[in-house]
């Protein structure tokens, strides 16, 4: 897959405490764990709880001491939201804060700083609501040196406002990208401006009221 691929090269994941998301089923975060050859810590971050099990199964049948699950969303506050909840075509639960989609849940909110004080690398992936999560922890964690993110083209939050508050914390923005002469080929990773809008984002999907889905995949990292 590109995605595995892509962080492979470009994360450091061996010795990290390595936090994932909005972990779904633990597909990453399995790939994680392998990846950094059991040397550091991971924590899957996932609020619904029929994904829970499952990644609690993948933790037991890899025999990984330093995997922890932790049942919650994160967000800017501490209690809890009503969460979109709806299954997924390939298995596993989707769920979207303040999301209409499927049955309404609710479930805990945690702030990422509390809950991961020690990260090292953080990948997110929440469905939008990523910003209220970088508001609240960018000023805090300064020992994350990478964000893996996957950016959601949401009203109210320009990307280059989005990029610039990265880069103020000293992060170098590197998105993912195809080589010209293979476009088709692996992803890499392309430098980007901070000035970069949603303007010159392809549209990833067009939806049934006329809007569109665009997003992401964002690096950011420091020394």
């Amino acid at each position: 897959m590109d995605q595995p691929r892509w962080y492979r090269e470009a994360i450091p994941l061996k010795n990290q405490v390595i936090v994932d998301v909005g972990a779904n089923v633990g597909a990453l975060s399995q790939f994680f764990w392998e990846a950094s050859e059991g040397t550091g810590r991971l924590v899957s971050v996932e609020p619904l709880p029929q994904n829970v099990a499952i990644i609690r199964d993948r933790i037991q049948r890899s025999g990984a001491s330093a995997w922890t699950v932790e049942a919650c969303a994160v967000s800017s506050v501490e209690g809890t939201a009503r969460m979109g909840a709806f299954r997924l075509p390939a298995g596993g639960w989707n769920g979207v804060i303040a999301g209409t989609q499927g049955s309404s849940v609710s479930v805990p909110t945690r702030l990422l700083s509390r809950l991961a004080p020690e990260a090292t690398v953080i990948k997110v992936d929440i469905e939008g609501h990523e910003y209220e999560v970088l508001d609240e922890a960018l000023p805090q964690l300064a020992s994350v040196h990478t964000w893996a993110l996957e950016l959601h083209m949401v009203n109210g939050r320009p990307l280059e406002r989005v990029l610039a508050q990265l880069a103020s914390h000293g992060y170098r923005l590197l998105a993912a990208g195809r080589r010209r002469s293979a476009p088709n080929g692996p992803w890499v990773s392309a430098p980007i401006p901070q000035e970069l809008s949603w303007a010159q984002i392809p549209i990833a999907k067009a939806k049934p009221d006329g809007s569109v889905f665009k997003m992401l995949h964002l690096i950011a990292t420091r020394a």
